[in-house]
């Protein structure tokens, strides 16, 4: 352990993992990205654990599908994350205005327009969706401050990398450990918070709301967050644009806030709303989004999706 407190092998990870993400930045975009994409797609065909919860994720969100059409969009997502580790690749020496030219926003930028003309604090709920690493420094690139709510990795010497690297142009960090206090404190004084949602929670820290027809075990803090401010939701995905290694923003307008006037109903009704939105954009982007997480693990019957507790598969791919 060094003089830090951090472990060695800890280090040993960190300094791998960031000689990977510097070759892959020498490399020229032409040969850096059918690399990683295959370097994706090995990692679907080698991870079978992986590849069999996105199998059975996919059976959840599209049971219309045949099995090879859900083979190849988890192919195509795990190809998706090569593009990622690209991008991630050259985010630490890109200036503001190659970042700003990388990464757009839409008609629908009017949305954020005209909710910062107000000037009030601003949620986005956003998902781990497209190339989402990039969506707060981008943001940022364009003049804005969006201040994130992350779980640290473990690995604290990569966590400080990954901060470093979401913080450039000025975007901020929210740690879960004291989240409540931090998003309160920044909304009331109209800054922006940025949520992503779309990660299975244990049954004490959230709420049950249909995901593709599906309880999915949610976390209610968007929702309690956004009843006690009062700050208008605007659900927002960065996605690939047209020509390779472009982004867009595009953003929903303001979510209407459900109060019916019982904080329990409320609460629960406006998080199965936040789950539409991210819904539709799953559907609309499919290969996006990370079919390998356990999503709807937690199940209010106690029952196990993916056949782990009991080692039978629930569905075979």
């Amino acid at each position: 352990m060094g003089h830090d407190g951090i472990p060695a092998g800890d280090r040993a990870v960190c300094y791998i993992v960031k000689l990977f993400f510097r070759l892959i930045s020498w490399l020229p975009l032409f040969a850096a990205y059918p690399i990683c994409e295959t370097a994706g797609a090995l990692v679907c065909l080698l991870d079978r654990k992986h590849r069999r919860i996105g199998l059975i994720n996919l059976g959840i969100a599209f049971p219309e599908k045949d099995l090879k059409w859900k083979k190849r969009v988890l192919l195509r997502s795990f190809r998706q994350l090569g593009v990622h580790a690209v991008e991630l690749s050259r985010l630490q020496r890109m200036d503001r205005e190659e970042l700003r030219s990388k990464v757009r926003y839409d008609s629908s930028y009017k949305y954020y327009e005209q909710v910062k003309k107000e000037g009030r604090g601003l949620i986005f709920m956003t998902a781990h969706l497209g190339c989402w690493e990039l969506i707060s420094t981008a943001h940022g690139a364009h003049g804005h401050k969006l201040h994130v709510l992350v779980r640290p990795l473990d690995n604290p010497c990569l966590d400080e990398w990954l901060c470093n690297l979401r913080n450039r142009f000025g975007g901020g960090i929210i740690r879960k450990n004291s989240a409540l206090r931090q998003m309160l404190s920044l909304l009331k004084m109209n800054e922006e918070v940025g949520i992503l949602p779309d990660q299975n929670v244990q049954e004490k820290d959230g709420i049950y709301a249909p995901l593709f027809g599906k309880p999915a075990s949610t976390s209610a803090g968007l929702a309690a967050i956004a009843m006690k401010t009062r700050s208008p939701v605007i659900a927002a995905f960065i996605l690939p644009d047209r020509e390779k290694g472009k982004y867009v923003i595009r953003m929903s307008p303001p979510i209407k806030f459900i109060s019916r006037g019982n904080r329990e109903e409320d609460v629960i009704e406006n998080t199965a709303v936040y789950n539409q939105h991210l819904e539709k954009a799953i559907r609309e982007f499919p290969e996006g989004w990370l079919w390998g997480h356990r999503r709807f693990k937690t199940q209010p019957d106690g029952s196990d999706p993916y056949g782990i507790a009991s080692g039978k598969p629930t569905w075979r791919g």
